[in-house]
């Protein structure tokens, strides 16, 4: 535990993020996965935790093109909490995943941007 709390848990939280160019959510714009580890005393404590930080890590900044790009904090997809103790190879997440969304990992930004 974090803070020597005996009543809390550990938990894996899925955060996505979604760009903004000018505004403008478009098809081809990028999306973020983050993965974070929140220390709580429940799953529903631990999902409003994943909420609020998500909230606060909004990012803009100017691209080289001079375009307005932002990843805004879109939703918390899942939250696990992390049954294994927390040692060299330990799994702290999984999912099973689609062919589709198998070839989404393998293909390179390069390829689709």
């Amino acid at each position: 535990m974090m803070d020597g709390s005996k009543n809390k848990s550990i938990y894996t939280a899925a955060l996505l993020f979604r760009s903004l160019r000018d505004g403008a959510f478009l098809p081809q714009n990028l999306w973020e996965e983050s993965i974070i580890l929140i220390e709580a005393i429940s799953q529903e404590d631990a999902l409003a935790k994943a909420n609020e930080i998500g909230r606060c890590r909004r990012v803009s900044y100017a691209t080289q093109d001079g375009t307005e790009l932002v990843w805004e904090f879109f939703k918390v997809e899942r939250v696990f909490e992390v049954t294994n103790a927390l040692e060299d190879g330990a799994e702290i997440f999984s999912r099973f995943l689609r062919n589709s969304e198998v070839e989404s990992l393998l293909t390179p930004f390069d390829d689709i941007i």
